[in-house]
């Protein structure tokens, strides 16, 4: 085979293996829209959470599959201390115990967790590094035209770090807080599907 028909099949399977959409490095419009669309991505990190005079840290994994997420946040020496399941609208809480619980008291059980009710439906936007869309928003960017902040459902979020992830600026370092509680999150690493 010669190199141009080489050439030609190398791009041809690493164009099948694209995962993310082209970075749009400065056009913040496209980039937003490119990013909202993303369904299918693992994030690990690690998570501090206060709330008035209470606290907690742990590890965090978030995986995202369309419409449906598992959600699995780990106590300081390990071991799964809350397990959240949604699959569209629903949702599914197992506790340290492997308790099950669903609907309504799944919400309530997460919010005394963390110690407000968690805006699940947004927070796998900003996660990434955008508003969710459907819902009024005020964004700032930053001197790189990335997001630096966002306000949305009644959340202050501020993205302090980015990196490289698969070809693209991914938040590294996020800070949430609505009310006493305040939420950091330090990302260890993403994985996108195939």
């Amino acid at each position: 085979m010669n190199a141009r028909p080489a050439a030609c099949v190398a791009a041809l399977l690493l164009a099948g293996c694209a995962t993310l959409p082209a970075p749009v490095e400065g056009d913040w419009p496209a980039r937003r829209t490119a990013l909202q669309a993303l369904d299918g991505w693992t994030l690990t990190g690690r998570v501090a959470v206060a709330a008035g005079a209470e606290g907690f840290s742990g590890g965090l994994r978030w995986r995202q599959d369309g419409a449906s997420a598992e959600i699995d946040m780990r106590g300081p020496f390990g071991g799964t201390a809350l397990a959240i399941r949604i699959d569209g609208d629903s949702m599914t809480v197992t506790d340290a115990q492997g308790v099950h619980i669903h609907g309504d008291e799944a919400r309530r059980v997460t919010e005394r967790y963390v110690g407000a009710p968690l805006p699940l439906p947004q927070l796998r936007y900003w996660l990434v590094g955008v508003p969710a869309p459907g819902s009024e928003f005020r964004e700032t960017l930053g001197a790189d035209a990335r997001l630096a902040a966002l306000e949305q459902a009644g959340w202050l979020v501020r993205y302090t770090r980015y990196a490289a992830a698969a070809g693209q600026a991914l938040p590294d370092r996020i800070e949430l807080s609505a009310g006493e509680v305040r939420l950091r999150l330090a990302v260890s690493g993403w994985r996108f599907a195939p």
